[in-house]
C-alpha cells in the first residue's frame, strides 16, 4: 500500500514537471529567438550606421580634394616602386597632413588609390611607416573602378587586421573613375565601442524567459504578449528608428521582463548617444546638429520663431596641447562643453563642429537676446578653471554671432565664422556680430594695421 502511494507521488511529480516543461518550452524557444533577433538587429543597426558614417567621410574627403585643388588626378612613376601623385599641378604628397587630420578627428584611416595602387594612406605597417605603393585587393578594385559603385565590407583584412571599410570611386572632372577612396575602421574598435554591450541582450533575454516561464504558468499568455511587444520594439531599432517607444506596460513591470525592457531602452539610448553625441564632449555631432538646425529653420518658416547662430572657438587652444599635452587639451574641451551644455538647457543646443570649434544655436531669440545670453556664457567660461597637474588654467573664447534665416545653413555658418575670424584678429575673448564687425573695420587704427 505504501509502495502504491509512493508511485502516485512520483507520477504527480512527473506530471508537474511535464506541465512546467510544456509551459517553459515555448517561452524558452521564444526567448532564444528574441535573443538572436535582438543581437542580430542591433548589430545590423550598428553596421548600417558604421557604413553610413564611413561613406560620409569618404564623400567629405573627395569633396575636400575637389574644393581645395584644381585639375584631374594623375600619377607619375618615379622608380620601380615609387610614384608621384597629382591633382592638377598639386603634388598630393604634401596633403598627407589633411588625411591625418581626418584620422585624428574621426578615428578612421583614409587611403587614396590611383587605380589599384595605394598612393596616400594613414595606415601604418609593422615598421610604423605609411603603407604606400601596394596593390589593392583585386575584387575590390574591380568592383569599384570597373563597376563605378561604392562598396562596403564588414570583414576586410588589411595588414592582418579586420576592418569595416568603404571604398568609393575617385572621379576626374570628366566623370571617369581613376581610383578609389578607402575609409576603414578596425572591427575590434567598433565592437569595443558598441557591440560589447549588446552581448548582454541575449543573456538577459534568456534569463528572463527562463524565470518568467517557471513562475508564470497561469499568466503565460500575458508574458508572451509582453515578449512580442519587446520584439517589435527591438525590430524598430533594427530598422534605424532609434526614437521608437517601448510599451509603458513593459517598463512598469516589476519583474525580470520589465528589467529587460528597461535594459533594451538603455541600449537604445546608448546607440542614440553613440550616433548623435560626440564621444569626447558629449555635444551633438555635426551631422545631427545640421538636422536639428533644419528643424529650427522649419520653425522659423512655419511660425516665425527666430533663432541665432553662433560659432565659438577656444582661444589659443594649441598652447594647451603644446604646453601641457593632449590630455589637458581634452580636459579643456570637456570643460567648455560641459559649461556650454548646462547653460544651453532650455535656450537651444550646442554642436561640436570640429576640433575646438563649437556651433551654438539659440532658439526663440533675436540677435539682441542671443547676444545677452552669449555674454553670460562667455563670462561663465571665463570664470571656469581647469585644474591640471596642480595648475589652474583659465580659458577664454571668441564668438561670432549672426541671426538665422532661411538661407542654406552652410552660408549662415560661414557668416558666423567670418564674425569669429574678425574677433580672433582683433583681441579675442569677445563676441562679434555684424554690427560690431562694422565698428571694428571702421576703426582707423585697426584699418591701418590691416593695411600693413
Amino acid at each position: 500500500m505504501a509502495k502504491e502511494e509512493d508511485n502516485k507521488k512520483v507520477k504527480k511529480k512527473s506530471l508537474k514537471t511535464k506541465l512546467r516543461i510544456m509551459t517553459m518550452a515555448p517561452i524558452f524557444i521564444m526567448g532564444i529567438l528574441v535573443a538572436i533577433l535582438s543581437y542580430y538587429v542591433s548589430f545590423e543597426s550598428v553596421k548600417k550606421e558604421v557604413r553610413r558614417n564611413l561613406s560620409n567621410i569618404a564623400d567629405s574627403v573627395a569633396l575636400h580634394y575637389d574644393m581645395s585643388y584644381d585639375g584631374d588626378y594623375s600619377a607619375e612613376k618615379i622608380t620601380e616602386s615609387t610614384y608621384r601623385f597629382y591633382k592638377g599641378e598639386t603634388d598630393l604628397d604634401k596633403t598627407e597632413q589633411s588625411l591625418l587630420k581626418y584620422k585624428e578627428e574621426t578615428g578612421v584611416d583614409v587611403t587614396l588609390f590611383f587605380y589599384d595602387i595605394r598612393m596616400l594612406s594613414t595606415l601604418r605597417g609593422d615598421s610604423g611607416q605609411n603603407i604606400r605603393y601596394t596593390i589593392a585587393n583585386k575584387n575590390v578594385s574591380d568592383a569599384v573602378i570597373n563597376g563605378g559603385h561604392e562598396q562596403f565590407y564588414d570583414n576586410m583584412i588589411i595588414n592582418n587586421e579586420k576592418y569595416f571599410a568603404v571604398y568609393s570611386p575617385l572621379l576626374n572632372s570628366d566623370g571617369k573613375c581613376v581610383g578609389m577612396i578607402g575609409v576603414c575602421k578596425p572591427t575590434s574598435q567598433i565592437e569595443n565601442e558598441s557591440l560589447g554591450s549588446l552581448f548582454w541582450i541575449p543573456i538577459v533575454t534568456i534569463v528572463v524567459m527562463l524565470i518568467g516561464g517557471w513562475i508564470s504558468i497561469i499568466p503565460a499568455k500575458a508574458l508572451v504578449n509582453a515578449i512580442d511587444k519587446e520584439k517589435k520594439f527591438l525590430d524598430e531599432i533594427s530598422k534605424g528608428n532609434l526614437n521608437a517607444t517601448i510599451d509603458k506596460d513593459i517598463i512598469e513591470r516589476d519583474d525580470e521582463l520589465g528589467d529587460m525592457g528597461r535594459f533594451s531602452r538603455g541600449v537604445q539610448k546608448f546607440l542614440r548617444e553613440m550616433i548623435e553625441r560626440d564621444t569626447l564632449t558629449h555635444l551633438y555631432t555635426r551631422r545631427i546638429g545640421q538636422s536639428k538646425i533644419n528643424y529650427v529653420q522649419a520653425q522659423l518658416n512655419s511660425a516665425g520663431v527666430k533663432y541665432c547662430v553662433c560659432m565659438g572657438d577656444i582661444d589659443f587652444f594649441k598652447k594647451f596641447n603644446d604646453n601641457y599635452g593632449h590630455d589637458c587639451g581634452d580636459l579643456v574641451l570637456r570643460g567648455v562643453a560641459s559649461v556650454t551644455n548646462e547653460f544651453m538647457l532650455g535656450k537651444g543646443f550646442a554642436v561640436r563642429w570640429g576640433g575646438e570649434e563649437f556651433l551654438i544655436i539659440f532658439e526663440d531669440a533675436d540677435l539682441d537676446k542671443a547676444y545677452k545670453l552669449l555674454s553670460i556664457l562667455r563670462q561663465r567660461i571665463l570664470d571656469y578653471v581647469v585644474n591640471y597637474n596642480g595648475e589652474e588654467i583659465k580659458i577664454t573664447m571668441t564668438f561670432g554671432l549672426v541671426e538665422g534665416d532661411m538661407r542654406n545653413i552652410d552660408d549662415i555658418v560661414k557668416e558666423a565664422d567670418e564674425m569669429l575670424y574678425i574677433g580672433k584678429q582683433n583681441g579675442r575673448n569677445r563676441i562679434v556680430t555684424p554690427r560690431e564687425m562694422e565698428e571694428i573695420l571702421e576703426d582707423p587704427e585697426i584699418a591701418s594695421i590691416r593695411e600693413k
